[in-house]
Formats: C-alpha cells, sequence, structure tokens
C-alpha cells in the first residue's frame, strides 16, 4: 500500500469523534420516540375512554355485534354518483379496496366495491369465470346460467348473468307465487378478460341496512347444479350488515382534533367509521430544491433499523384486531417517521364481565417537529466535527501527498539512470533537503556516479587494451614470420606455426573487441528503407547452404511479398548470427529450420536447430554482452558478442528476441518479433 493511503487510512481514526456523537444523537432520538409513542397512545387512550363510556357513538346498530364476522359489507362514502354502465370506469380514481370473495376451495372467485351517494347503494362486481354460462332464453329457466343473488333483510334478489345489456332482479313474490321484476334495482352486464362484471344501483331503503351477496358458478346454461359458490351470506341465511361512517361519531372525534394528528376509529373488524386530520408532512419549499435528501442522511445516521413502510390506501395496525396497545414507526412520504398507535375500545360491565369488542382508536402523528430538533442537533455537530476532522484529513492527505511526490520523483530518477542499454545517463538529481529522503537521493546519486565512472573505464577498456597490444604483438607475429622465413628444424618450425596461430587468434579477439566498442553507434547510424523480407529470407538462406555444406537448411514462410520497413543489412548481420550459432551446436546433417509467419500484425522470425538445450535460469542472459555458454567458448576465440549484437540490431528494429527450448526438448530455438510497419 502506498504511503499516502497509509497515512489516509489513519487520519480516519479523526472520524470517531462524528461517530461518537451520532450514537449520543441516537440515544436522544430513540427517548424522544419513546415519548412521543406514550404521548399518542394517552390520546388514543382518552378517546377510547369516551367512546367506552357512550357505545352508541360507535356502534348505533344493536343488531351488528350479532352478526358472525365477515358478513358485513363496508358503504364507502362517493363524492358522486357513477353512471351504472358496466364499466365501472367512473370507480378507478376513487382507488377503493374491493372485498375479495372466496369459493369453498377458499380461491378468489370475485371482488366486490359497495358505495353509497345520497340515498343510492353502488355496487361494483368483478367475476373470474374463463367458461361462464349466460341465461339462455329457450330453457326458459330463471336460474339456468351463472347466477348472482342479493339478499337484503326482506327480500332475495335472483340476478341471470347475461353477457350485455341490463340486469334484471328477480324476486318471489309469495301472494302471487311467482317470480316479478324489482323495478327498483338498475343495473348493467358486461364481459372482462377474466370473466363478466355487474354494475348496480339500488335505494338505501330497500336494504334496510343489511347486504349480503352471492355468485353461483355453473358449468351449463341447463340448469345443473352450481360446481363452485363464492359470497358473503352467513351460514343462519341472513344477511350481514351494512357498514358506513358514523356522522356522530365523526362529530364527536372532530372534538379532539389536534393540528398534525390524524385521529381513525375503525370497528372490530377493522371497517373505517370515522376519520380526522392528516399527518403533517412538510413538502419541499420552493426555495430548497431537494432538502428530502437531508432528511434521508439525517434518518440513516439517527435509525438503527428500517421502518415499515406506510400502507398506501390502508390504515396500519388493522390486519390483525386484538384487544392490546400497539405502537409502531412507519415510514412514510417524503422519507418522514410516522408514528402510529392503536388502542381498543372495550365497555365492561363490570370486574369480571367483559363485553365484546367494539372497535379500535388509531391516532398517526409525523415526527417532523421532533426530527427537526434531532437534524438541527446533528448538524451542528456533524458541521464542527466534520470540519475538524476534514482539517486533519486535509493536512495528513497533504504531507502525505509531498512525501509520495518526493518518492516518485526518487523513484522515477533511479528508474531513468540507467537507459535500456545499460549505460548511465548521469543527470541524476540531487536534493538539498536535510531529511532522510534527501540523505537517500544523495547516497543513490553518489552511488551512480561511482557506477559511472566505472561503467566508463570498462567501454574505454576494450579500445585502450586494442591500442595498447596491437604494437607488441605486430612485433611478435613478424618476429614470428622472419624466423618462419629461415631454415629450422621440424621441432622449431612446430613450435612457431603454433606461436603463429596463437598470435593470429589473439589479433582476431583484439579486432572483435574494437569492432564491439564501435558497434551500437554503428547500429543508430543505419538507414532504414522499405524492403521484401521474403526476398532476404530466400537469399540468406541459399547464402547459408552455400556455406555450410555440413547441414541441412529449411526455410517456411508464407507465399507472396512480406513488406518490412528497417535496415536489411543488419537483419542479414542479425540472421548470420542466430545461424552461426546453430550451425554451431547442431550435430552434422542435421536440420536448421527458419521460419517466418505473421502473428497479430508481426512478423515472427524463428532460428531452430537440434542439439544440447539451454541451461536452466539462463536464457534472459543470452544476450548479454561478454556472455558464452561454449564448453570450448576460450580455444575458439568466441567472446560472447554474436548474440549481443542481434540484440542490439532488434532493439535498433522496435523488435524482440528470445530463446526457448523446442516443445519436445529436441533442441533450441531463437525467435525475432518483428513490428510490420
Amino acid at each position: 500500500m502506498k504511503l499516502r493511503r497509509q497515512l489516509l487510512l489513519v487520519s480516519l481514526v479523526a472520524l470517531a469523534l462524528p461517530w461518537a456523537g451520532c450514537q449520543y444523537l441516537r440515544q436522544v432520538d430513540a427517548a424522544l420516540a419513546q415519548g412521543q409513542l406514550q404521548a399518542l397512545e394517552a390520546t388514543a387512550a382518552a378517546i377510547a375512554a369516551r367512546l367506552a363510556s357512550a357505545p352508541q357513538l360507535i356502534a348505533p346498530d344493536p343488531m351488528r355485534h350479532s352478526r358472525p364476522p365477515g358478513s358485513q359489507l363496508y358503504l364507502n362514502p362517493l363524492p358522486h354518483s357513477p353512471v351504472v354502465d358496466g364499466y365501472g370506469d367512473d370507480w378507478r380514481p376513487w382507488a377503493l379496496k374491493p372485498r375479495e370473495l372466496l369459493n369453498e376451495q377458499l380461491t378468489p372467485q370475485a371482488q366486490v366495491t359497495l358505495g353509497q351517494f345520497t340515498d343510492q347503494v353502488y355496487l361494483l362486481l368483478t367475476v373470474r369465470d374463463k367458461t361462464p354460462a349466460y341465461r339462455d332464453p329457450r330453457t326458459k329457466l330463471l336460474a339456468g346460467g351463472d347466477t348472482v343473488e342479493i339478499f337484503t333483510s326482506g327480500r332475495n334478489y335472483l340476478l341471470p348473468v347475461a353477457s350485455q345489456g341490463p340486469a334484471d332482479a328477480l324476486w318471489h313474490n309469495p301472494r302471487e307465487g311467482r317470480y316479478q321484476r324489482e323495478l327498483r334495482l338498475r343495473g348493467r352486464w358486461t364481459t372482462s378478460h377474466e370473466g363478466y362484471q355487474l354494475e348496480l344501483a339500488l335505494p338505501y331503503a330497500l336494504t334496510n341496512g343489511a347486504l349480503s351477496i352471492r355468485v353461483q358458478d355453473r358449468t351449463s346454461s341447463a340448469g345443473t347444479p352450481p360446481v363452485h359458490s363464492a359470497g358473503t351470506l352467513p351460514a343462519d341465511g341472513q344477511p350481514g350488515r351494512l357498514v358506513a361512517p358514523l356522522k356522530d361519531l365523526q362529530a364527536e372525534l372532530d372534538h379532539f382534533a389536534q393540528p398534525g394528528l390524524r385521529l381513525v376509529v375503525v370497528d372490530s373488524e377493522g371497517f373505517l367509521l370515522a376519520s380526522t386530520g392528516q399527518p403533517q408532512i412538510m413538502p419541499p419549499a420552493e426555495d430548497e430544491p431537494r432538502p428530502w435528501l437531508r432528511s434521508w442522511v439525517y434518518r440513516k445516521l439517527l435509525s438503527r433499523e428500517a421502518l415499515t413502510e406506510l400502507p398506501k390506501n390502508a390504515l396500519p395496525l388493522t390486519s390483525d384486531i386484538g384487544r392490546d396497545r400497539a405502537g409502531q414507526w412507519f415510514s412514510g412520504p417524503l422519507l418522514s417517521r410516522i408514528g402510529a398507535v392503536s388502542v381498543p375500545v372495550i365497555t365492561r360491565a363490570d370486574e369480571v364481565i367483559e363485553r365484546p369488542l367494539l372497535g379500535r382508536v388509531l391516532v398517526l402523528q409525523s415526527a417532523e417537529a421532533m426530527q427537526s430538533v434531532t437534524e438541527g442537533a446533528a448538524h451542528r455537530l456533524w458541521l464542527i466535527s466534520c470540519a475538524a476532522a476534514a482539517t486533519a484529513l486535509l493536512l495528513l492527505l497533504g504531507y502525505a501527498s509531498w512525501l509520495s511526490w518526493r518518492i516518485r520523483k526518487l523513484h522515477r530518477a533511479a528508474r531513468n539512470a540507467v537507459d535500456s542499454s545499460g549505460k548511465l545517463r548521469g543527470n541524476f538529481p540531487q536534493s538539498t533537503a536535510a531529511d532522510e529522503l534527501g540523505a537517500l537521493n544523495r547516497a543513490f546519486a553518489s552511488l551512480l556516479g561511482e557506477l559511472d565512472q566505472y561503467h566508463q573505464y570498462l567501454r574505454t577498456l576494450a579500445s585502450k587494451l586494442s591500442h595498447e597490444l596491437r604494437t607488441p604483438l605486430a612485433v611478435m607475429r613478424s618476429s614470428l614470420d622472419n624466423l618462419s622465413a629461415g631454415e629450422l628444424d621440424e621441432a622449431t618450425r612446430r613450435y612457431t606455426e603454433r606461436a603463429m596461430d596463437g598470435g593470429a587468434r589473439l589479433s582476431g579477439i583484439l579486432n572483435s573487441l574494437a569492432a564491439a566498442s564501435n558497434l551500437e553507434a554503428s547500429i543508430h547510424q543505419a538507414e532504414r528503407e522499405s524492403f521484401d523480407l521474403a526476398d532476404l529470407l530466400d537469399v540468406m538462406v541459399q547464402c547459408y547452404s552455400d556455406a555450410h555444406p555440413h547441414h541441412r537448411f529449411r526455410l517456411d514462410k508464407p507465399d507472396g511479398e512480406l513488406p518490412c520497413l528497417g535496415a536489411p543489412e543488419l537483419l542479414a548481420q542479425l540472421l548470420d548470427k542466430l545461424v552461426d550459432n546453430a550451425c554451431s551446436f547442431a550435430p552434422e546433417d542435421s536440420e536448421i529450420r527458419l521460419t517466418a509467419r505473421i502473428e497479430g500484425g508481426d512478423y515472427l522470425i524463428s532460428v531452430s536447430n537440434e542439439g544440447p538445450l539451454l541451461p536452466s535460469n539462463y536464457a534472459h542472459k543470452l544476450f548479454d554482452s561478454l556472455v558464452s555458454v561454449r564448453k570450448d567458448g576460450d580455444n575458439a576465440g568466441h567472446l560472447g558478442l554474436g548474440l549481443h549484437i542481434a540484440k542490439l540490431i532488434a532493439d535498433f528494429h522496435r523488435g524482440r528476441l528470445k530463446a526457448c527450448n523446442r516443445a519436445d526438448n529436441s533442441g533450441v530455438e531463437f525467435t525475432l518479433q518483428l513490428p510490420n510497419q
């Protein structure tokens, strides 16, 4: 890990101060939230006590609690009367929650929604039936197919299902002993993608406060028994009561209204009886483009657990109505917290006998006021602590960046002190700083200065040796020539010839040293030109076949021209070095293979021969100067410059030269990667 990141991680300890402040604010916020729930519970308990003392306000219908649960239907107050056309378009904007009707298999079969406007009751029924059996007039049966039955306190109405058109409501007149049509029920049938739909209107006085519905599903219109039945009619055959908001209860609840509170009274089954007020949730102000983001941040900082989302178009804490008190926090719109408290309404005759549960009082309030207090404290705390932490972070980050910059500068200088050919550039910068990094910089500069002097000595050593040894070598060779020109015995002539051979080898070594000292300059002075690499390879392989008759040469290359930009004489010299190296190690009569191919836009030229393998961990040293792996290198005069010269030529052409053993370990392969441009 870099030094700047290490110091940055160490500086994160400064964040402990905001964290500790956040923990403290969480405790304060939890205490305020608990106090707010207790205040809401006190308000709900006061309303519940008032309603318990006057049960006629919440339960004016004495027959309501004698009916079994699930048999009641709720009348939603409607803002205006819908058009009874069977399509139900007027009901969709009101977003009323429908009542699910389950069949004997507890599978949803229909949905019914009831509403009231003035003295009229409106009903929207949607039935799921993929194969509806409509009424067939030819059978003359009233209930031959699917039917919908409506039960009131005095009459039972039978509505045969039709695909389209008006709905006929038939009831049995015991005086006349026949079914007759009820004209006060107006309705229309329509088909839907899931089955059929009925929209109906009837006077409230006709229901007498009681209404049940039942849907009969048959397989045919021939009067067969129904296969499925779903509805709200209890087992005793008496319809359930209609539940609607109570005006007297609403007037009494208005006395307890407070700003920012929503008061709700529901009955024992959760039907809404009265409601007043709304939780005060402040919308975004015009001059604050996104205050919800700040509120969300504070909620994340101050809350430990995620809040349950407030139900839409429904009331919380009404799914499981019991006799206990309950309080809970919800997530409301605009990311606000909503506190909800539920208190049951129960009347008691004495200490032992308990009357039925009449309903429940719900109190909802937004935590905007409390949240503003905690957010204000959090805002000030975080401004101060974050300013201190940010100052420490900036100072440490700046100091770490300065140190990192100095280290990177020293790293770049050390990396660029030596060029690609191994020469020291000699421009290493020296620092005047009095700290440890400055001392390290000066130590590097001193070390590289000494290495540069030694490198200069090694570079001129070859030319110095060549210059100093040429004169005594010339004297020795001339003396040997004069000596061999005279009459010598056999032993003396043999020793003279050996001395002359040694002098010739020594002269060759001096010539190689002189050539090697000027090799790099001559390579960089070469001019580039466009030529055909395929033609160069053909010519070179023919020359190698003539020069090395004891080896067989094979060339594999693509058909056609291989255009290349470079110095052809240098590439020929590179191939000479590789082929000469291959011939030195390959057995006689073995094949030396030259291969040229195109891969990834580059030319790959390889020279492969049989023979001994490369020493392990030695392949990367083959191209260094004065390196040889020949066992007879000293006697044969090899100085290890051939592959080094080939490497310099490859670098001049921006190519790469590498050596590896054959895949079958039968020999060695040298590969030149040459850019195709």
